[in-house]
């Protein structure tokens, strides 16, 4: 269940407003997990039309965060039920490239914890409007953690990790298309990383 109160101006590409969304999943009337995992987002942009003249400065400020907590006697989650960090909630990290892992199999382990916050600028090119080329700089900050696996070469902190980076939004009849380079300024050796990624829409 997902409860949204939402007072953007646009849901493609707002530049005034706010999105609150608040959610759960409950398992366990069935089956062999059983666990509560509640997630909630806030994101809020800011336009800088009236300081810097242009309708395409925009300040986007983001913070989200979730928890799992298993109950009853039927053991632990299952990997796929776990909260993964990396790629599009915290970018210079590769998908699920930050958090708990094990670093004998290099595999990811997810965690019952999250908390990420995003600031990104958006700021108009100096390329004709027709093209609808938007840029961007941003600062991505996130913690993964409380894995239940344990065992040699398992690693689990809650410090949180840092990527910041550039992007460049282009809008298409069929919505927007995005491109970012960012790098990982905070991270931990066992990490993995991501230079370069492409991703569609708006990230909230």
């Amino acid at each position: 269940t997902t409860i949204t109160y939402d007072r953007r101006d646009s849901r493609i590409e707002p530049r005034s407003g706010y999105v609150v969304r608040i959610g759960g999943d409950f398992a366990g009337l069935g089956g062999d997990v059983a666990y509560v995992r509640l997630r909630g987002d806030i994101a809020g942009y800011i336009p800088l039309e009236r300081i810097l003249g242009d309708r395409d400065y925009v300040l986007a400020i983001t913070l989200g965060g979730g928890q799992l907590t298993p109950w009853g006697d039927k053991g632990d989650e299952r990997i796929i039920d776990r909260f993964f960090l990396g790629g599009d909630n915290l970018r210079g990290f590769a998908l699920a490239g930050a958090g708990p892992r094990d670093t004998t199999t290099n595999d990811p382990l997810g965690g019952r914890m999250i908390w990420t916050q995003t600031t990104e600028l958006r700021f108009p090119l100096p390329l004709p409007q027709e093209l609808g080329l938007i840029g961007r700089a941003f600062v991505d900050v996130g913690a993964l953690y409380d894995t239940p696996v344990s065992g040699v070469g398992v690693v689990d902190e809650s410090s949180p990790r840092v990527g910041m980076g550039v992007g460049l939004s282009w809008r298409t009849p069929v919505g927007l298309i995005n491109i970012d380079v960012a790098q990982a300024v905070v991270k931990k050796d066992y990490d993995d990383t991501q230079l370069v990624r492409f991703g569609f829409g708006t990230r909230f």
